[in-house]
C-alpha cells in the first residue's frame, strides 16, 4: 500500500506543480519578460545569493508563505490511498503549504522570468520530484510509519546542515545565472585575452 500511495502522491504533485509552473511562465509571457533576460538574470542571481546568505544564517528574514501543512483529515475521511492523491495535488502547487527553503522563490522567479509556460512547467515538476525524493528514500532509512513529524525528523535530522547544503545549491545556481548574464562580457574578455 505504501508504494501505491507514494506513486499516487508523486503523480498528483507532478500535475499540480506542472500547472503552477505553466501559469507562472504564462504570467511572465503576458508581462513580456522575455525581452528583459539580462536584467532578470541579474535579479535572479542576486536573489539566489541573498537566499543563500539566509540559509547560512548570515541574515534573517521570513519567507513569504502560508504557515500551514496539508490537511490531515484527508486520510481519516477518504483513506490513505485516496488521500495520497489529494496530498500530492495540494502540496505540488507549492504555494499552499509551508516553504522551508528559499530556493523555491528562485525557481518561481526563473519560471516567471522565462516567459515560457513549458519551461515553467518543467522547472516546477522537477522541483516537485526533488521534494518527493525523501518520501521515496524514507523506507531505506528504516521509517516504518507513524507521524509525518517523525519522517521529517529522520530525513532532516540535522536542519542546520540541511540549510547549509541548500545554501550551496543556491550559490551554485547564482553562479550559473550570473555567468549567463555576463555572457557577452566574458566572451569579449576571452577574445581580447586571446584565450579562444
Amino acid at each position: 500500500m505504501r508504494l501505491r500511495c507514494m506513486i499516487r502522491a508523486t503523480i498528483a504533485g507532478c500535475v499540480s506543480a506542472g500547472a503552477t509552473g505553466a501559469l507562472l511562465g504564462l504570467f511572465g509571457h503576458l508581462l513580456r519578460l522575455e525581452s528583459w533576460q539580462r536584467p532578470l538574470a541579474y535579479f535572479i542571481g542576486l536573489l539566489a545569493l541573498l537566499l543563500a546568505a539566509r540559509e547560512w544564517g548570515w541574515i534573517r528574514f521570513p519567507l513569504p508563505e502560508r504557515k500551514r501543512q496539508t490537511e490531515k483529515y484527508f486520510a481519516h475521511s477518504f483513506g490513505f490511498v485516496t488521500a495520497s492523491w489529494m496530498w500530492g495535488f495540494h502540496i505540488g502547487f507549492g504555494f499552499f503549504t509551508r516553504i522551508t527553503f528559499g530556493g523555491f522563490w528562485v525557481l518561481v522567479a526563473a519560471a516567471i522570468g522565462s516567459g515560457s509556460p513549458g519551461y515553467g512547467a518543467v522547472l516546477m515538476v522537477v522541483y516537485w520530484l526533488g521534494r518527493m525524493l525523501p518520501v521515496w528514500v524514507a523506507p531505506s532509512l528504516g521509517y516504518e510509519g507513524g507521524s509525518s513529524g517523525e519522517l521529517l525528523e529522520k530525513i532532516m535530522f540535522c536542519s542546520p546542515v540541511h540549510h547549509r547544503v541548500a545554501g550551496f545549491g543556491l550559490l551554485f545556481s547564482a553562479g550559473i545565472v550570473l555567468l549567463f548574464a555576463f555572457k557577452e562580457q566574458l566572451t569579449t574578455f576571452v577574445t581580447l585575452a586571446g584565450w579562444h
